[in-house]
């Protein structure tokens, strides 16, 4: 029998939650927001080793390490000019990285990774837009 990662199941909901509660609201860019949690599932399991590769292939020479410094360092601007915005999408990445390596040392497949991590960010986003849909109706104005 298969026993389920209940803790970093409930972590990648709880991710997605506070990312619709801090972010997009109960009107916010809804598409945008179902298109980065299976675009994120879709990174940390089915394209995963395309990914890495493509990441570990920049370290390979020379001008390869420039770029990926002048990369890291772009993405280093970008996170302390927008650190609460970049805070949301780490926690989501890294609570979907704990939940897919939990399915790993399982032995789930790559499909069944991505079904289980998209669906998951998909029942945390429903979740959070509940939530703050609900805390907006009954807030008093």
């Amino acid at each position: 029998m298969l026993k389920l990662p209940w803790l970093s199941m409930a972590l990648v909901m709880l991710a997605n939650i506070a990312f619709v509660a801090g972010l997009v609201g109960p009107t916010g860019p809804w598409q945008g927001a179902i298109a980065y949690a299976t675009i994120q599932a879709g990174l940390v399991s089915i394209i995963w080793k395309p990914v890495r590769n493509l990441f570990l292939m920049g370290f390979r020479s020379d001008v390869g390490y420039s770029i990926m410094a002048l990369l890291s360092a772009s993405l280093a601007v970008v996170i302390v000019v927008w650190i609460q915005t970049v805070s949301y999408f780490l926690v989501m990445l890294a609570a979907a990285l704990l939940f897919r390596v939990e399915l790993l040392t399982r032995g789930l497949g790559n499909v069944l990774s991505f079904l289980a991590i998209a669906l998951f960010s998909w029942l945390g986003l429903g979740l959070g837009w509940l939530v703050v849909s609900t805390m907006a109706e009954s807030a008093p104005l």
